[in-house]
């Protein structure tokens, strides 16, 4: 079987595995489900607390435009608020809402799962293997900061 092949399998179960834990989830606590990009955002607006939607766009390296679009939809879904300065009233602060934070905190915590679940089947030689592969594949993207993701 070729890389290629086995990294769509990775990520098909991937996907899966991600699926099911948000299903159960969302059963008990009744959170709607948000996709990997919403979780970018609300990790980044988490990070920095009090950020400004330019210094989002900044920060995830996207147009302000398209972070409009993306904080506008998450306040409209009640994951985000916007409150204006108190110092200068032209310039808008995010944070999270509780819902915001409690979806934030469930797609985390899946995430971990998830990982915790390879490295538990893992020796610790191929959970090295495994990090200079994610490395590997992180640094075969165009430059740009991968603390981000």
């Amino acid at each position: 079987m070729d890389l290629g092949e086995l990294f769509l399998q990775f990520i098909e179960q991937y996907h899966e595995v991600l699926r099911e834990a948000d299903a159960e989830e969302m059963k008990a606590t009744g959170l709607p489900d948000i996709t990997i990009h919403q979780f970018f955002y609300l990790r980044e607006i988490r990070r920095q607390e009090q950020t400004t939607l330019t210094e989002l766009a900044l920060s995830l390296q996207v147009t302000k435009p398209s972070a409009t679009a993306a904080v506008t939809r998450l306040i409209k879904d009640g994951f985000v608020s916007r409150t204006q300065s108190t110092l200068d009233q032209r310039k808008f602060h995010l944070s999270l809402t509780k819902q915001g934070q409690q979806i934030f905190i469930h797609k985390e915590r899946a995430y971990k799962q998830f990982i915790q679940q390879v490295e538990r089947r893992a020796t610790e030689e191929q959970r090295a293997t495994l990090a200079e592969a994610f490395k590997i594949m992180i640094s075969s993207f165009p430059e740009k900061d991968h603390n981000l993701i």
